[in-house]
């Protein structure tokens, strides 16, 4: 649990190695020197998708940490690392706490991994990154365009986009789940939900497929080309809608976005057009992996998904218990602002605290076997989406889309399995939980 506490010196961090700007996994020997001898616990990239063991297993060093030390002093990364549910519910419910990484220490991970080298007057930031009163004006102007009245008006269009999809794979023997159908599904379903012509909709997917790279810090010097030339071309696009939706209003969120007022206040273009980045690209790829881990669960499952197909009723639960067995985000951060304890540490002002979203829903003291997936789950309380003040905004429409995908899905391919030709890929991603392609059978 928290508490405020007198200081103590902030432990040391060791700066990733940079290439092309952006964080590399620190190479063997430092990844060893800076780890205590005493301790040999996982650290740093090891805490991440971008290590292949934990990748493939990652509750085999989360469990590990969660008992032997719960609040880890991970001074690779400069960060402290939760896996311990009571606590990380308690540091991302808790107002005081930052989620800014310009407030964190300069060597501090989550500080290079989103801002990098970039001169931090030059940063522009989500409201995902920052504090109120900031946060709070800005949410509040975004909540009036993009809520559940919203995604209400979008599930029958999801529907017919789930069907398209499918359409296009009939006739084969079987697909990539993952590219075929999670991926271009939800940025068709947000695409239309802000009011791209159907017409753009191929060149605004390669956009977005390009603005992905965002969160891959070992990105070739190609990726970064396009990624740099998607972020352009986005703005640009957004601009030219937003000043088209203030001469002709219409349905769609953008439109929500410029009408959008409190107290005569309103949303600037620039803050618009970061918002919509943020609806495009954080979201997608969140229900893309939701889809995908959905998928997978229920396939390498085969009982809960013969109880699913028989009850179509216990879809909803089902999602809940994805969300809570594999989670689409591994991992967030709070940055502290005064000295405070959790636990028997000591966090001091600056510091940042990592927490565990894949660890939490897997603690046994919250959970009864906590690694068995359980569609019937009596209890599937989770931390998927964050909480607080920065529980995430797109939930109702991440669980919208993957309750409309699942479904689909099953009752279009009744023979659907996992293709043992194909070895199922997961993503190397420091803060994104899931698949990078998933082979099924459908004959």
């Amino acid at each position: 649990m928290l508490g405020r506490t007198p200081g103590r010196d902030p432990a040391p961090g060791l700066d990733p190695v940079q290439h092309g700007g952006t964080i590399m996994p620190p190479d063997d020997q430092q990844r060893d020197r800076a780890a205590s001898p005493a301790e040999k616990l996982p650290g740093g990239m090891q805490l991440t998708a971008m290590d292949p063991a934990f990748r493939d297993c990652p509750h085999v060093s989360l469990d590990r940490l969660r008992s032997a030390a719960p609040v880890y002093d991970d001074r690779q990364f400069g960060r402290w690392f939760l896996t311990r549910f009571e606590d990380i519910k308690a540091v991302v419910s808790d107002r005081t706490l930052s989620v800014d990484p310009r407030k964190t220490l300069p060597d501090s991970f989550s500080r290079r991994l989103i801002i990098g080298d970039a001169p931090v007057e030059t940063v522009a930031l989500s409201m995902l990154h920052l504090d109120d009163p900031d946060h709070k004006r800005i949410r509040g102007l975004v909540t009036q365009a993009f809520n559940q009245r919203a995604v209400d008006a979008a599930e029958p269009r999801m529907l017919a986009i789930a069907a398209r999809l499918l359409d296009a794979v009939a006739g084969r023997d079987g697909f990539d789940v993952i590219a075929d159908y999670a991926a271009p599904l939800p940025i068709m379903v947000i695409a239309q939900m802000l009011g791209v012509d159907d017409a753009d909709l191929a060149l605004f997917k390669r956009w977005s497929d390009a603005q992905a790279q965002s969160f891959n810090p070992a990105r070739t010097p190609e990726q970064s080309a396009a990624l740099n030339e998607a972020r352009q071309a986005l703005n640009d696009y957004f601009q030219r809608m937003i000043a088209y939706r203030r001469e002709t209003p219409g349905r769609d969120i953008i439109s929500g976005l410029v009408a959008a007022q409190a107290d005569g206040d309103r949303l600037s273009e620039r803050e618009i057009v970061i918002t919509c980045n943020l609806l495009l690209v954080a979201g997608n790829l969140t229900t893309t992996d939701l889809i995908g881990n959905a998928v997978l669960a229920l396939l390498r499952h085969p009982a809960e998904l013969a109880k699913l197909r028989a009850r179509p009723a216990l879809l909803a639960q089902a999602i809940e218990e994805v969300l809570r067995f594999d989670p689409p985000v591994a991992q967030t951060t709070r940055i502290a602002t005064s000295a405070l304890a959790i636990g028997e540490a000591a966090v001091q002002p600056g510091q940042a605290m990592t927490v565990s979203l894949l660890a939490a829903s897997h603690d046994p003291s919250l959970h009864d076997d906590p690694h068995r997936f359980d569609i019937e789950r009596a209890d599937t309380t989770h931390l998927a989406f964050g909480g607080g003040v920065h529980y995430c905004l797109g939930a109702p429409l991440a669980r919208a889309e993957a309750r409309v995908a699942v479904a689909e899905l099953l009752r279009r391919c009744p023979a659907l399995r996992l293709d043992p030709a194909h070895e199922v890929a997961r993503k190397r991603a420091p803060v994104f939980n899931g698949v990078e392609a998933l082979w099924v059978r459908v004959d």
